[in-house]
């Protein structure tokens, strides 16, 4: 990915997760996927495994929302 396509795609991160209406989608993708607890479950390897594909959405998002694109 070139830098022009990176500071595009943390722009778009940025547009579609900030303002009050991404921001309530993002903190329900939060909660939806787990972003600030543990997604093991003793009963079920499947189970955590099927979370910890969820919480890797979120950190993905977290990643793209986070970076800082003076530094690029």
């Amino acid at each position: 990915m070139t830098t022009e396509e990176t500071i595009q795609m943390v722009t778009d991160f940025q547009h579609a997760f900030t303002g009050a209406h991404g921001a309530r989608v993002y903190k329900s993708l939060s909660n939806y996927c787990m972003e600030h607890s543990s997604t093991f479950r003793k009963e079920s390897a499947r189970v955590s495994d099927f979370n910890e594909g969820a919480r890797s959405v979120i950190l993905e998002i977290r990643h793209w929302l986070d970076m800082d694109i003076n530094k690029l």
